[in-house]
């Protein structure tokens, strides 16, 4: 049987820990896709299995929001009840193993566990991969969630250990299973996907550009599902862009699936047109991959689009709202900023989403003010950003229903130093970057075009984001704040610390990866 290394053979039941402890598993994107909810079930077991003398309340296992380390997924805090600190000790990364989840039970319980008890084994083995393999089921990634399952063409009854095999491989395009010869072409049909055509490509910046699709196919979807007595749902979306990469290390089938959120309009996908906004990394299997395919009318699979956020709440799609915000305050770094514009578009429904809300749900009350990071020679969207910030520069405009804002009503912008150049790159340009060509190439360039940026907005080169930044943005919101945190990882981890000193972050942000 499990059991507590203990100097007295004969104990049967842990004392209680000196403090009661909370464990918040994450449950973002990059965690869910990596099994966080299979994690949170294996810490479970392992706190059940220390026998601590109250074991309803002594350590409470809850999931929780991004906790800003989605590069190192999945992960989880084991903190004081009641404290408002957490401190990137407390945060476990990389629970990839029973091991792994043992040692957030320990830290939690104080007690180390031997795991060499059959049933608990059993009932944890496999638990994360299963799960992990559900949510991308549930989300139609249809790679990763037949990943680590036998695949191999001819698919026997003796193969089908269970429904979501069969299933999931119907859905991709290889009812009868894969071999080498299959993946050498994609599936005529995948299930949720849609073929698009690239019409453009435009660089925005040395590193980035801006990707136009264009389609007649009916089979697209619509951000806001409707009709039959449904009614629209006011969301932010996002789409999966498979990248037909070959033979890859994500799963049996010979592409890679990505998420990206358009920042063109719902009412434009509804007319066939879908602009993407790609950080092209030359190390980055899809990114790569996409830039090496941009030849003008090449086809692409798309999905479906899927909601990311409930408006005007901003919480993710499935959670309820705890309050009708107030104002809103945008964090976003990088190709975060993706955001802005889909949540700008709310104030327009019938222009930008193609359908009517209520008033109320079109944040037209609600003022919204950005704090935004980006590289020196990666700044995005520079152009919407200027005219967004002028819009809100002009104040509060007076309507029927009183006082409107439009654009951004404050705007921080901090400038970090460029990226050391990497060798090697698949445009084949030695300097390693994708769109050498493009004129904000250097600093005197993006000083040149941000000057008309800085008429609006507070741009600080050499900044990164502190503590200071921070708390100077929150105080400028009218309570109840929602915040909403979207870039790389380093960046949503240290959003996170700063705002858990000025509010409950469970309560008021949401985090996204970007």
């Amino acid at each position: 049987r499990l059991c507590a290394e203990r100097s007295d053979a004969r104990y049967r039941k842990a004392p209680m820990p000196a403090k009661r402890r909370d464990v918040y598993v994450c449950h973002a994107g990059s965690c869910l896709a990596r099994g966080a909810e299979g994690v949170l079930t294996e810490i479970e077991e392992l706190v059940k299995a220390c026998r601590l003398g109250d074991p309803d309340d002594a350590v409470r296992v809850r999931e929780t929001g991004c906790l800003g380390y989605c590069s190192q997924a999945p992960n989880a805090a084991v903190v004081d009840r009641g404290s408002r600190e957490l401190n990137s000790s407390d945060v476990i990364r990389r629970i990839d193993s029973l091991e792994a989840s043992a040692k957030v039970a320990r830290r939690a319980t104080g007690v180390n566990l031997r795991l060499g008890d059959p049933e608990l084994k059993t009932r944890c083995e496999g638990l994360r991969e299963r799960r992990a393999r559900t949510r991308a089921a549930e989300e139609t990634k249809w790679n990763a969630a037949l990943r680590g399952l036998d695949v191999s063409y001819p698919l026997t009854e003796d193969a089908i250990v269970d429904d979501h095999l069969a299933t999931c491989l119907a859905k991709a395009g290889y009812p009868h299973g894969v071999d080498s010869e299959i993946l050498t072409e994609m599936p005529a049909k995948i299930e949720n996907y849609s073929r698009w055509t690239l019409q453009s490509v435009t660089p925005t910046t040395r590193h980035s550009a801006v990707f136009r699709f264009v389609t007649k196919d009916l089979a697209r979807g619509t951000p806001h599902p409707r009709g039959n007595g449904r009614r629209a749902e006011p969301v932010t979306w996002h789409v999966t862009l498979l990248a037909a990469v070959g033979a890859n290390d994500e799963g049996p089938l010979p592409w890679i699936e990505r998420d990206y959120t358009p920042v063109s309009t719902a009412k434009e996908w509804e007319r066939g047109t879908c602009d993407l906004l790609v950080k092209v990394y030359t190390q980055g299997a899809a990114t790569s991959w996409l830039l090496r395919e941009a030849t003008l009318g090449a086809e692409f699979l798309m999905s479906k689009p899927a909601a990311t956020l409930h408006v005007p709440g901003l919480t993710p799609s499935g959670k309820a709202a705890p309050f009708r915000p107030k104002s809103m305050l945008l964090m976003l770094a990088g190709t975060g900023v993706v955001a802005l514009p889909q949540l700008l578009a709310h104030r327009d429904p019938v222009n930008k989403l193609g359908i009517s809300t209520p008033r109320r749900d079109q944040m037209k009350d609600t003022p919204i003010d950005v704090l935004l990071s980006f590289r020196e020679d990666d700044v995005l969207m520079l152009p919407e950003l200027t005219s967004w910030c002028r819009e809100g520069a002009a104040g509060p405009v007076s309507s029927p229903y009183g006082m409107t804002h439009e654009g951004v009503r404050h705007c921080t912008v901090l400038l970090t130093p460029p990226a050391v150049k990497p060798s090697g790159d698949p445009s084949g340009d030695p300097s390693g970057v994708p769109f050498p060509n493009h004129l904000h190439g250097s600093s005197t360039d993006a000083d040149n075009a941000l000057a008309s940026l800085a008429k609006f907005a507070d741009v600080r080169r050499g900044r990164r984001l502190d503590s200071e930044i921070v708390e100077a943005a929150v105080a400028r919101m009218p309570p109840p704040v929602r915040v909403v945190v979207s870039g790389p990882s380093a960046f949503n981890g240290a959003a996170r610390e700063y705002l858990r000193e000025l509010m409950d972050v469970e309560k008021h942000v949401t985090i996204l990866a970007a």
